[in-house]
């Protein structure tokens, strides 16, 4: 008796399954490590069943960042229906970045630490996907830009690469936060400590905002 096809649904869950295990990998070891016959072994498949998913390395990396960004505007929609201050939804929104990197570190690595690599071919990934990737890393950012402009007034005021030099300051400071945690390099500093504790991060974005204030005001 021929095996019943898979439905849509059962092909969607399939390929989130190999995207969410190869993030994993992905980050641990590197994309260019990435086997995807040991891949294939964690999942209880083939090496050529994901290639039924996915036709190679780029695209699987590919498809699996555009994925992590698409859950991590899950949140961003969440945290905006609650109508908070710009104050508060700033301190959400750093949160909610803090808490998706600790329960996705996978994708939270794709995401802001690919890999170097130049991706043009249309042969080897899907140009459109790509270019969906692009746009979701922009609007990220674009949205990052709106709620510190909205949370510090003064920023506004100032040239567009001010703007962009402050926010800049902003996320690359929780991103050393996050990855210090998740790379445990002062372990000394984070003995007992699993988990970024809501305090630290709390006072950290109040650090953070202080001096973009003082940053923006210095300028007029």
């Amino acid at each position: 008796m021929p095996k019943k096809p898979f439905t849509p649904e059962e092909i969607a869950a399939q390929r989130e399954r190999i995207m969410d295990s190869a993030s994993h990998v992905m980050a641990e070891v590197g994309f260019h490590h990435l086997s995807m016959r040991k891949l294939a072994s964690q999942l209880g498949m083939t090496a050529s069943n994901i290639y039924n998913y996915f036709p190679n390395k780029e695209s699987l990396f590919v498809f699996t960042r555009r994925r992590g960004f698409e859950m991590a505007f899950q949140d961003i929609n969440e945290q905006m229906s609650q109508h908070l201050d710009p104050r508060s939804a700033l301190y959400n929104f750093a949160g909610h970045l803090i808490q998706f990197a600790q329960r996705s570190p996978g994708y939270y690595q794709l995401m802001f630490q690919p890999p170097k690599m130049t991706l043009t071919d249309p042969e080897v990934v899907d140009r459109d996907v790509l270019l969906q990737v692009d746009r979701l890393a922009e609007e990220w950012q674009s949205h990052l830009l709106s709620m510190l402009a909205d949370a510090v007034p003064a920023i506004s005021a100032a040239s567009e690469a001010r703007q962009k030099q402050l926010a800049l300051f902003f996320v690359s400071s929780l991103h050393g936060l996050i990855d210090t945690y998740y790379y445990k390099a002062l372990p000394k500093l984070l003995s007992g400590v699993d988990l970024i504790p809501d305090d630290v991060v709390e006072t950290h974005i109040g650090w953070l905002l202080a001096s973009l204030e003082h940053q923006a005001e210095s300028i007029h």
